[in-house]
């Protein structure tokens, strides 16, 4: 992000703090609580916004060198990503052109060949088939036909993007949508890989990003958590397409304004946490402890049932801090998850009962929940669904 646009962030979450505002501007919009569990409509996202949409997999510094893989299944597809040999990002579907079983096992490694733990089959990190166990017993086979079947895939400003089926290659545009420039002045590379993991919930994976969307509940869930550090229902927000942007508050920003009347000289990622809201299924922010990446998926082919793949990349200058500290990665690591999983999840996994039960038909959610509604709707017009109309007091 430019400074130009650092300060214009500053200076309106400044004034909605001095003015005890929430947000920027915006209405009223009501949604159905049939769209968390309607079973017809799970299957046309999994389709469309699952396997025919480029998933956003997480930042380039997870495959840190040639000759290094990720395997990945929680897409729902199992996907095999590589940075081969001359450092160009590559990927896969992780399936045996021989019985259709899983070549590499979920996680991260270095590897230059791949041999299928079922009949050995073995590929290279370029995808071709290099041999046939036993070739002269099994027959004649076009290994030039066989090899893994590639997968579109960018490398775009720091982050991985695939599509999980055949076809068209992946664009600039319909990832980031106008998020170049900003993601540039990042420079996403430096963070490095510093661990991950999963949370099942008995919830709709729209849920479970609708917790990451609105600080209107800090104060009232979080009392013992994320309110004893971060502002409450304060926050910038911005669109971009399909994408957008929503800047928090922590607590250091009113010392900033005491102490420092001159906003450019405010650490920027020391006070604020910059929210990406990355079409279909990811959030992702970035502030003083680097970046976490936050991707939603549908779960057990059930309305009711996500999961959630957190992967956080540490910002380079406080690795000697968890290194050599008494607090370790696994610590911080847990801290998330236990936040998130006992008090946000926890709600959700309410609100998916309340749903199925059909208690109310609508859910509310205000102006000062503009995130949510902008997701809302652009899954809705995805999907060729009527977009919900905002009420504008």
């Amino acid at each position: 992000m430019e400074k130009s646009e650092r300060l214009n962030v500053l200076s309106r979450l400044r004034e909605h703090i001095v003015n005890e505002t929430t947000a920027d501007s915006g209405g009223v919009m009501q949604v159905p609580m049939s769209d968390f569990t309607k079973e017809e409509l799970l299957i046309r996202e999994r389709e469309v916004l699952f396997r025919n949409t480029p998933l956003f997999m997480g930042l380039s510094s997870i495959l840190p060198e040639p000759n290094t893989y990720w395997s990945d299944t929680s897409t729902g597809t199992p996907i095999l990503m590589v940075r081969d040999s001359l450092g160009d990002f590559r990927a896969y579907a992780n399936v045996c052109r021989h019985r259709g079983s899983l070549v590499v096992p979920e996680g991260r490694g270095s590897k230059e060949r791949f041999s299928c733990p079922f009949h050995a089959w073995t590929y290279g990190i370029d995808g071709r088939l290099i041999a046939v166990n036993k070739n002269s017993q099994f027959g004649n086979v076009s290994k030039s036909e066989l090899g893994l079947v590639q997968l579109p895939a960018s490398e775009l400003y720091g982050t991985l993007w695939v599509r999980p089926v055949p076809g068209e290659p992946v664009e600039v545009g319909e990832c980031l949508d106008g998020l170049e420039d900003e993601l540039a002045q990042w420079e996403l590379t430096k963070y490095p890989f510093a661990g991950n993991q999963s949370i099942d919930a008995r919830m709709n994976w729209k849920l479970g990003l609708d917790s990451y969307g609105e600080l209107y509940h800090l104060t009232v869930l979080h009392t013992e958590t994320a309110a004893k550090e971060v502002i409450g229902n304060v926050q910038t927000y911005d669109v971009y397409g399909q994408n957008s942007r929503m800047v928090v508050a922590n607590k250091k920003l009113n010392l900033m304004r005491m102490l420092l009347p001159d906003m450019s000289s405010w650490p920027y990622t020391q006070i604020t946490s910059t929210v990406y809201f990355l079409y279909p299924n990811v959030i992702m922010t970035i502030d003083a402890s680097g970046v976490d990446v936050i991707r939603i998926f549908p779960l057990d082919n059930s309305p009711s049932s996500s999961r959630t793949v957190h992967t956080w990349y540490i910002d380079p200058n406080l690795r000697p801090h968890f290194e050599d500290g008494d607090f370790s990665y696994e610590d911080r690591l847990r801290t998330f998850r236990e936040s998130v999983e006992n008090e946000d999840y926890k709600m959700a996994e309410e609100v998916q009962v309340n749903a199925e039960y059909g208690i109310q038909s609508d859910i509310v959610l205000g102006r000062n929940e503009a995130a949510l509604q902008h997701f809302h709707n652009t899954r809705r017009a995805a999907l060729g669904r009527e977009l919900l109309p905002m009420e504008v007091a």
